[in-house]
């Protein structure tokens, strides 16, 4: 029997999956239980799977997850550091989820410099902090976002970055990197409550951050 949606994954992870695009072959990078990679299979988002994580305990734990639900012909779990010894092809999507945005930036930054990435690869990225950095590194790289969700879970906020690599620089303000030009676009779901929580953030930041305090200026454009 297989476990329901919501026996297996939790709000953030649901959020996740759901920006994940139909896929032959779905990376899932620090995949730690591999719940999500099962979910995938399970729901038609892809064929097959191969969940990373540089220690050996979560791939051995993520092997008996995959093994117990059935799915060990269609996966494989590589112990490595990021997406190293992984051939991204095409119709791949990868998917870094619950990492620091400075570690996301360094596994993509080492996909590019070694294996490379094709243009046209999807990206699910959910960094825990340094959002500023990562959405900077993203638009200098030529990542193009596409979506964005805000996910709220035990009283945290999560936000969830789609995007396809295209290999094509862009611009993005510094309020478009701190809060994400989709959400301040389209005002997803628990934006109002997100945005009063980084206002309180930022005006924390904006004691050493002249950055944050230009922002603080021009809030009711956000709001």
């Amino acid at each position: 029997m297989i476990p329901s949606r919501k026996e297996e994954m939790s709000d953030r992870l649901l959020a996740v999956a759901s920006l994940i695009p139909k896929s032959d072959l779905v990376v899932d990078v620090g995949s730690d239980h591999g719940k999500m990679g099962a979910w995938c299979i399970q729901n038609g988002i892809c064929e097959s799977l191969i969940a990373t994580d540089i220690h050996e305990a979560p791939c051995k734990r993520t092997e008996s997850f995959l093994r117990a639900m059935g799915l060990a012909a269609k996966s494989q779990v590589k112990m490595t550091d990021g997406l190293c010894g992984v051939t991204l092809k095409e119709n791949t999507s990868v998917v870094i989820a619950g990492m620091g945005g400075l570690e996301i930036r360094k596994i993509l930054t080492s996909a590019l410099q070694s294996s490379g990435i094709p243009k046209g690869t999807c990206f699910v990225l959910q960094p825990q902090r340094s959002y500023y950095e990562l959405r900077s590194f993203l638009s200098s790289e030529g990542f193009t976002i596409r979506e964005e969700k805000i996910e709220i879970e035990r009283g945290h906020f999560y936000v969830v970055i789609q995007c396809f690599f295209e290999g094509t620089p862009y611009s993005l303000s510094d309020a478009q990197l701190f809060f994400g030009p989709f959400i301040l676009k389209e005002k997803p779901e628990h934006y109002e409550e997100y945005m009063t929580h980084q206002k309180a953030v930022m005006q924390k930041q904006a004691l050493g951050n002249p950055m944050c305090v230009e922002i603080l200026k021009n809030w009711e454009e956000w709001t």
